[in-house]
């Protein structure tokens, strides 16, 4: 689900002062790869950006970025959002998150639509990317960008891109905290002409002197000299360094609101974002809605989300202050309000947002429950990365307490490509016991069952135990349950690499009959796109392109062309196309579906790649390719513990295609091979080419030899299925 609020600038307060001088250098950034605001917090750096948005004339995306955004499709997701309001081709690309390769499919055409698209993206809190595929997928987007568009990201620290390169080109614009640092005349303003607190000159530069121009400094200091009768005395007691912040808001700020208004600020702290009903959820209380509109009116640090004023946040610097406040006033409370927000949330159907705040709450078995509810329905949207988030937070003994949920870690390990952390998970679970336990909310028969089919798919490239643990979960799982085609999916697999290809055939056809009723789309695709494959090895040529073109169009239908786990698909479209002679068009259906097994990680899966792509470029004349896939492959397989028959197979294709080389026609050969085409006899052929009966003779012997022919009607048929004539 897309968080909308993320995708709103905060609503500029009209006591905030145009910064003139720092929208000059922001738009300065224009044509240049890089804009970035870096600066601690409490320097207004999503209060100047936003207000330098409703001051120019260009179209502007805006994301404030939180720890959600850790995985990569959450991140893009409202990024691709976010620019496609503002360019409308940009939005087209969201279906392809969940299933397609982002740096390699997703990335490269979204760069492609923003050529000359004069937009502005502001990304807001980019500090709050942690983890390095998110960085990763970011940094390689700024190394692409096209001149015409502007990226600002606005940050705590640096981001951990290439910024000395990037400054010794002229590419990069930055605004540090010397930047956004009040003037002696912009805090005057902000002061006396905005807040109407008439301080004498002497007394803005003592404050502009203490605060060294922070921010957030001079508005707590404006909070602190409101009603006070004697403003000198006040600011010469006002101590602005961040270090006394905390005490000087106890004591100070907070303490010139009502007590209720104090304990409304205090106890949702800890809402990362927050409306009228789920402040009078965490509260106990109605009243919220009274409370939220002349506290925003008053407080700068309370930031609306929308333009209905529905949604708000706390400062993010504010916030960390209320909450150690908090605890300080009301030791233990906070867990008790992250419980009560989990409850709102997970009524309301924000799963993001209900499991956070059980796990702030440490409510490992709420936690824990929805999880199991819902995890493949994250899985399903690509945000796999997230649920391994989630399960990470879990103290090993707690996540020991639900099997259920040890085995769902198992799971997202094994398919966010991390096979240790998914061994460490299965090892224990077995070690625990209690195997038969189900039916699990998922929809599998048991943990056996969901084991054994964890191991199936995940073995690392054991062919005999894809066999016995499918057989297990097929078994286990029965033909009425939504796995079921899953394992039998997984056994034709197995028997395709075992050259069992009545087996296979026969398991393949079996998911494409089940695979629909129980919405399997992945494997049914997968499926007919093997069935394609084996067609081709017994030389079905019709059988092969039919069903090739079926499981392209299963895959276009359900969004699956660019998803890692259908990259048979493209492998099934190539050899097809192969078959045809058509190899110009093959090749790059061969090499996306290699690229796309690749990413599975398992090496059985690119190994097959890797001799269909070799087999097809021999043909097509690149014999140095073709051997540097047959290399690539046969390292692959020695890799595996049980490869089946592979490497028979890539034997015989490696043979075949030095074979091939070594029966190629001379140019000579070709040209008396075209002639013989035409029904010349062999004296009119050396006549025409003015040499003798027996050079001509020789050639046409030699012709015969390499094409396996003994006669020249069959010489013929052999040329023209290698497609010579």
């Amino acid at each position: 689900m897309l968080l909308l609020t993320k995708l709103h600038p905060p609503v500029v307060p009209v006591q905030i002062v145009a910064r003139e001088r720092l929208f000059t250098r922001l738009s300065e950034g224009r044509g240049r790869r890089l804009s970035l605001v870096a600066c601690p917090a409490g320097f207004g750096k999503s209060t100047l950006l936003a207000a330098w948005r409703d001051a120019i004339d260009r179209p502007v995306a805006w994301v404030t970025l939180d720890e959600g955004d850790n995985d990569v499709v959450v991140l893009w997701s409202h990024v691709v959002e976010a620019l496609g309001q503002v360019c409308p081709a940009a939005a087209e690309l969201q279906a392809l998150l969940p299933v397609a390769p982002l740096v390699e499919v997703v990335l490269p055409r979204l760069v492609n639509e923003l050529v000359g698209q004069e937009v502005v993206l502001i990304l807001d809190d980019f500090h709050r990317l942690s983890s390095g595929p998110a960085r990763d997928s970011l940094a390689w987007f700024v190394d692409r960008l096209p001149a015409s568009f502007q990226l600002v990201l606005a940050s705590r620290m640096d981001p951990a891109f290439s910024l000395g390169t990037l400054r010794a080109r002229g590419e990069l614009l930055e605004l540090r905290a010397d930047d956004l640092r009040f003037t002696e005349a912009e805090a005057t303003e902000f002061l006396n002409a905005r807040l109407g607190l008439e301080l004498d000159p002497a007394d803005v530069a003592l404050l502009v002197a203490r605060t060294e121009g922070w921010p957030a400094g001079l508005y707590l200091a404006a909070l602190s000299l409101e009603g006070k009768p004697d403003k000198r005395a006040a600011v010469r007691a006002f101590d602005g360094t961040s270090a006394h912040v905390v005490d000087f808001l106890a004591d100070d700020v907070l303490g010139g609101y009502p007590p209720e208004l104090q304990a409304f600020m205090l106890r949702t702290s800890v809402l990362e974002r927050f409306c009228p009903e789920l402040c009078d959820a965490v509260l106990g209380q109605p009243g919220a809605a009274a409370a939220l509109e002349p506290l925003a009116r008053s407080n700068l640090f309370l930031i609306p989300l929308d333009g209905l004023r529905r949604w708000y946040r706390f400062h993010h610097l504010f916030a960390q202050i209320l909450r150690v406040e908090l605890e300080r006033r009301e030791p233990g409370l906070a867990g008790e309000l992250h419980r009560r927000a989990y409850r709102w949330h997970r009524a309301s159907g924000t799963t993001d947002e209900a499991i956070h705040h059980a796990l702030a709450a440490r409510a490992f078995d709420e936690a824990g429950g929805l999880i199991l509810e819902t995890w493949l329905y994250y899985v399903n949207a690509g945000r796999t990365a997230t649920v391994l988030d989630w399960l990470r937070a879990f103290p090993d003994d707690e996540l020991e307490r639900d099997r259920r949920v040890l085995g769902v870690k198992a799971w997202v390990s094994a398919m966010q490509g991390h096979p240790e952390e998914m061994r460490r998970a299965a090892e224990r679970l077995r070690a625990l016991g209690g195997l038969d336990e189900g039916p699990l909310p998922d929809g599998m028969a048991s943990l056996e069952s969901s084991l054994a089919l964890l191991n199936a798919i995940f073995g690392g490239g054991s062919v005999a135990a894809a066999l016995e643990d499918g057989t297990r979960a097929a078994t286990l799982e029965g033909r009425d349950s939504p796995w079921y085609p899953v394992a039998t999916w997984v056994l034709g697999w197995a028997h395709y690499c075992n050259d069992e290809l009545d087996l296979a055939e026969g398991r393949f056809r079996e998911t494409v009959v089940l695979g629909p009723p129980a919405e399997q789309w992945l494997v049914t695709t997968a499926s007919i796109a093997q069935l394609s494959m084996i067609a081709g090895l017994r030389g079905r040529r019709d059988e092969q392109r039919r069903l090739a073109d079926e499981a392209f169009a299963m895959a276009r239908e359900n969004g699956l062309l660019e998803a890692v786990e259908a990259g048979e698909v493209p492998t099934a479209r190539g050899l097809a196309l192969a078959a045809a002679g058509q190899y110009e068009a093959a090749l790059p259906e061969l090499e996306k579906g290699l690229m796309l097994r690749r990413m599975w990680g398992q090496p059985l899966d690119p190994a097959d790649g890797l001799i269909a792509l070799g087999t097809v470029t021999a043909a097509a004349g690149d014999r140095a390719r073709a051997e540097a896939c047959f290399d690539e492959a046969e390292a692959l397989l020695a890799t595996c513990a049980d490869a089946g028959a592979l490497p028979r197979r890539l034997a015989a294709a490696r043979r075949a295609a030095r074979s091939a080389a070594d029966s190629e026609l001379s140019g000579r050969e070709l040209t008396v091979l075209r002639m013989l085409s035409g029904g010349s006899s062999e004296r009119e052929i050396g006549s025409e080419l003015f040499v003798s009966f027996n050079t001509v003779h020789s050639h046409v012997k030699s012709i015969y030899r390499k094409l396996g022919a003994s006669s020249r009607a069959e010489a013929l048929e052999r040329a023209r299925e290698r497609h010579l004539l």
